[in-house]
């Protein structure tokens, strides 16, 4: 795996971590103010709705993990999700974007396959 790569998988691992998501600032840390989520059902997510919610805490397996340069700044990143927890599997995908040295998420969407 390429250290870009490699560096965006972690990035994700981060995100989709049960501990992590106990704690709602390391998620927040890694989320644009600007972040929007088109859920698996569907549903609109922004930032502020995950400040004021629980997030769920499954356990996941990544595979098929790509990611691409959209320009300087931008990347996609694009994987299938198995949820463990509940044996559904989607298609993800994040764009980051970099602001201040930092990656931080500003879009994800996840679809039931």
């Amino acid at each position: 795996m390429t250290f870009i790569k490699q560096q965006f998988y972690e990035l994700e691992i981060s995100h989709l971590n049960a501990n992590n998501r106990e704690d709602k600032d390391i998620i927040l840390n890694l989320l644009d103010e600007n972040f929007k989520e088109i859920g698996k059902s569907g549903k609109i997510i922004k930032k502020s709705d995950i400040e004021n919610n629980s997030l769920h805490t499954f356990e996941y397996k990544i595979s098929e993990f790509v990611t691409e340069k959209i320009q300087k700044g931008i990347v996609l990143v694009t994987y299938k999700l198995f949820n463990e927890t509940d044996n559904v599997t989607t298609n993800r995908s994040t764009l980051w974007i970099r602001k201040n040295s930092e990656w931080k998420m500003r879009f994800h969407q996840g679809t039931i396959i």
